[in-house]
């Protein structure tokens, strides 16, 4: 809900433009999520960030995007943070500001055309068509509501898109079932045999440092990202599966793939 005392027409400074280096495709929609930062009125950035505050009771990660929304001027903004703004820009279309709900945009046509507009453009991966028919089966249990069964499966497409980019860009080599480290980059493997997504990232990242700004591969201590995956795949964590967390990882899949197909093999 709006405050009825928002003032949208009183002009309020936003972070500056983040300057991102990474050659990508998807760089012309981080951009215009930018612009429409810096040119958002004081009552709109309120009205984000009291819909964030309300959606983080239920996903914490929503206070991350918050707070990478509402950092001083000349600060970097997450990836993430700006895919998120691209999505949010279809508060403009709604006809009652009020009833806008963003954790509904997955179920749209423009969150489902974007997604597999920039999957569709990815050149690395054997199994796009596959990977493709396997979001649409997670979109679909989104829409259902069935986030136990939607969440696996985005955790599970976010590495295997991963895996994909490594092995066309000659970092990885499948053998039978098996994934081998081709430069030996993670040390103390057996066999060079790579087993966890922490050791793609590590690839990924001498591949192109840009891979740490998407969060689902951030790896570092600071992040709680891998732990909560670890665990909810695994059985110990049975509190996440909620239609938020989905969201976070339709978000993360948009990035991830935003980001991808502007790789070549």
């Amino acid at each position: 809900m709006i405050d009825d005392d928002f003032d949208y027409d009183a002009p309020v400074t936003r972070i500056a433009a983040h300057k991102n280096e990474a050659q990508q495709a998807g760089k012309i929609i981080l951009e215009n999520a930018e612009h429409y930062l810096d040119t958002m009125t004081a009552g709109e950035h309120a009205f984000l960030q009291k819909s964030l505050a309300q959606l983080a009771q239920e996903e914490a990660y929503f206070q991350v995007l918050a707070d990478a929304l509402d950092q001083p001027e000349a600060c970097k903004i997450a990836n993430d943070a700006l895919n998120f703004l691209y999505f949010w820009q279809l508060v403009n279309d709604e006809d009652d500001i009020k009833q806008f709900d963003v954790l509904e945009v997955p179920n749209g046509e423009f969150f489902k055309t974007e997604l597999f507009k920039a999957l569709d453009a990815m050149q690395v991966g054997a199994h796009k068509e596959q990977r493709r028919h396997l979001i649409e089966q997670a979109l679909n249990l989104y829409e259902q509501g069935i986030y136990a069964g939607c969440i696996p499966m985005l955790y599970a497409q976010l590495e295997g898109l991963l895996t994909d980019v490594l092995v066309a860009k000659g970092f990885l080599e499948q053998k039978d079932t098996k994934f081998l480290d081709v430069h030996k980059i993670v040390p103390g493997l057996k066999g060079n045999e790579i087993k966890s997504l922490w050791h793609k990232s590590k690839i990924a990242f001498e591949m192109n440092p840009y891979f740490t700004e998407l969060a689902v591969y951030k790896m570092d201590s600071s992040s709680s990202v891998t732990s909560t995956r670890h665990n909810l795949l695994h059985g110990t964590e049975l509190a996440y599966f909620t239609q938020g967390r989905s969201f976070v990882l339709f978000l993360w899949l948009f990035s991830v793939i935003s980001f991808m197909r502007g790789i070549k093999p």
